[in-house]
């Protein structure tokens, strides 16, 4: 990085309390870095009236994000697995109940974001384009069947952070999802595919950070909310108005 490019790097950043500069401002300095989280959470997916879908998940995420003093840029991912349970009816309306469904969730983002410091606040907002893949695997029930949740979204959000004594660091994260495109493919009669819109989804975090020169660790209690409206009808199936929130705990390595 050439003199111009760090002098355009400071003025776009700042420096935090007492003229130390802030976290951002030596990342952008020293390139690229990586980040591996593993996560545990609890899932919960409803059709109110319906049906719900709960269970806990284990995952992991990783992503990979490059400095430029114009901005930056991320790829993330994750993948979850888990043991889930089913409480509803079967078409009869005869209640119904089923235990250990294997479910695997997926996403991936491909992100742009802007630094935008406040005082002693380091704000970074972003956007970009997102997937969310969810397979549940009930085929297995006599009663059962797999299903498969596809969510093409936009995410748009801000991280805030703030330096503690101590190299310590703390973080807020708020996000809202705008659903593209939602396709369900149910394994019935052969597999319908129901299309869904509009929808939309929330993320709020927060994060605490031990910082160093070579690796960061921070834990990080999460929450993750979508909201997806009645699909279309296929073949005389459709899926129902739904919703679905998750929880847990990541913890991040950043290196």
């Amino acid at each position: 990085m050439n003199a111009l490019q760090m002098l355009m790097v400071c003025v776009l950043l700042g420096t935090g309390e007492d003229g130390q500069t802030n976290g951002n401002v030596e990342q952008m300095l020293t390139g690229p870095r990586w980040e591996v989280a593993p996560e545990v959470s609890y899932y919960r997916y409803t059709e109110p009236g319906t049906m719900k879908i709960d269970g806990l998940l284990y995952g992991v995420a990783a992503s990979y994000t490059r400095y430029r003093p114009h901005g930056l840029f991320r790829v993330d991912g994750k993948f979850a697995v888990g043991r889930v349970d089913y409480g509803g009816s079967l078409t009869d309306g005869t209640p119904y109940t089923m235990e250990g469904d294997s479910d695997f969730l997926l996403n991936l983002r491909l992100l742009w974001g802007q630094p935008w410091p406040v005082e002693a606040w380091d704000n970074l907002f972003y956007a970009g384009a997102g997937y969310r893949g969810l397979n549940d695997y009930a085929g297995q029930d006599p009663a059962g069947y797999d299903r498969q949740s596809n969510y093409f979204y936009l995410p748009l959000g801000l991280k805030t952070y703030h330096e503690l004594a101590g190299h310590w660091q703390i973080g807020l994260g708020g996000e809202f999802d705008l659903l593209l495109l939602g396709v369900q493919i149910s394994g019935v009669d052969n597999g319908v595919v129901n299309i869904q819109w509009p929808g939309y989804g929330a993320r709020a975090s927060v994060e605490l950070r031990h910082r160093a020169k070579s690796a960061d660790l921070a834990i990080a209690p999460f929450v993750q909310y979508w909201w997806i409206e009645e699909s279309n009808t296929s073949d005389g199936w459709y899926e129902p108005r739904n919703n679905t929130i998750q929880y847990g705990l990541s913890v991040i390595w950043r290196f």
